[in-house]
Order: C-alpha cells, then structure tokens, then sequence
C-alpha cells in the first residue's frame, strides 16, 4: 500500500525541518511544501497530497484559514491545522474552512499520529464517491485557461495557460479581484455593455451564456477570448465560487494586434 502523501504549509522553517523528519520517521511521504497560501494551492494541485498540515497563522495575502478554506472546497482534500492556540476566538474562526483535525503546538511524534490517522480515517467515511483531487492535475496541461474564483470575485487559482492569456502568474494574482487582474472589454459594440468583468461573470451564471470579449495584457497584447463561467458548489450544495474557462481565438488575437 502507497505511503499516505502529505503537504506541509509552513513558514518557519525549523518546524518544517521537524515535520519533514517526523513524518518521514512514521511512514509518511510528503508530497511538498509551501511557505504561503498561493504555494499551498499551487502545490495542492500539482501533487494532490492525501491531507494537508496547514500552519493555522500563515502570514501573507491569504491566511492559514482561507487557504484551507479554498483547499478543502475547491479540491476535495482535507486539512488539519497546526496551532499555537489551543482555544478562543481565532478556533472559532477556522472552525469555518471544515478542519479534519488541530494539533496544538509543540506536539510529538505520538500527536502527530493521531491527529493524522482519525483526519483521514473521517475524510475517508465522509467524503462524497467521485472525489478525486488528481483531475485538477489535468488543469496545468489544459489548451484553454482556467481561473478559480472565490465568492467575491477573488482570483485564487490560474493555471499556465491562463497565465499566457493575461500574462499576469498566478501568485501576482491571487487574492486580488479578477478586475484588477484582467482589463477586458465587450468584443462588439453590439453586446451588452458591464461596468466590470466581475458583473459580466455573475450575470454570465444566470443567464447561463458565455461572453465573447478582449483581453488587454499589462504589456499592450489584445486577446480575443471567449468567457465560459462554472459554478463550485461544495458537499453541501453551497456555491463557494466560480470556475472561468478562457478559450483564445488565436486568429482573431493576432488580427487585434496588427494594428
């Protein structure tokens, strides 16, 4: 049977030196580690570990927290939180992003057993069938991009193609709204005009239809990209963001850029 894979999200790099070992010691792979939320999503997708330790007070554009939030929503994979707090308000607050588990700094070889073996024995009994955190692998090879919003417009996720479009990387995007990300125009006067893309996504989700619009990049390239919008719900059927598909219409890119 394959080592349970394990990714470590940790800024300290002592503690990721002691869990590196300890993990090892007790018959765990880890599958990576990251040192901020942008990392951790990133390397969720590329490694599609078993379970995540997340360091619950990660510093940085997005907490400990909201990275967990986005990891277990989005991808389906479970998260035990590693803290310095045994209780109080900051518990309460990740009780939100659904923890299999908390492990109360400093902890032991035995702790850290535990707290591993009962999150993924839960995650395994609970989970929904069809859940697989592997095909979102399939994303970083995609010949169209894909960019993961959170509820309020957010950008959380963007994979390399995505990244061409814009020419804008995921880690200078994430966590910042997708209308500061992208600069985007209607791709004929005929359609109906939004004041920002993130109207132009929330109404693509009602009414069902994409968009056809212009992708301006930082650098002066124009795109002609078609807008699909998807919705994410979690296991509880609540909508937790929205899935963008950009599909560039490489002829009329360079069309757009002729003149």
């Amino acid at each position: 049977m394959a080592a349970i894979q394990i990714l470590i999200v940790e800024d300290d790099p002592m503690i990721v030196e002691m869990l590196v070992v300890m993990l090892r010691k007790l018959g765990y792979g880890v599958s990576g580690i990251a040192t901020s939320a942008d990392e951790a999503i990133m390397q969720a997708i590329q490694s599609t570990p078993d379970l995540v330790l997340m360091d619950i007070g990660l510093e940085g554009r997005a907490n400990g927290i909201a990275a967990a939030t986005i990891i277990y929503q989005f991808f389906s994979i479970p998260v035990v939180f590693c803290t310095a707090h045994s209780g109080g308000e900051i518990i309460n607050l990740a009780k939100k992003a659904q923890p299999f588990g908390y492990i109360t700094k400093p902890f032991n070889e035995r702790d850290l057993f535990s707290v591993i073996e009962i999150a993924i024995n839960n995650y395994l009994s609970t989970r929904p069938s069809g859940t697989d955190a592997r095909k979102f692998k399939e994303l970083l090879y995609l010949d169209a991009g894909v960019i993961f919003l959170d509820t309020s417009g957010r950008v959380l996720f963007m994979n390399p193609y995505a990244e061409h479009i814009t020419a804008i990387t995921h880690k200078q995007g994430f966590y910042h709204s997708v209308d500061k990300v992208i600069n985007f125009e209607m791709a004929s006067k005929t359609q109906k005009k939004y004041e920002s893309l993130w109207e132009a996504i929330r109404e693509s989700v009602v009414i069902g239809t994409g968009h056809d619009i212009i992708i301006t990049t930082r650098k002066g390239k124009r795109k002609a990209v078609h807008l699909k919008v998807m919705v994410r719900k979690n296991n509880r059927n609540e909508i937790v963001g929205y899935i963008l598909k950009l599909e560039e219409n490489i002829g009329k890119s360079r069309t757009l850029n002729r003149y």
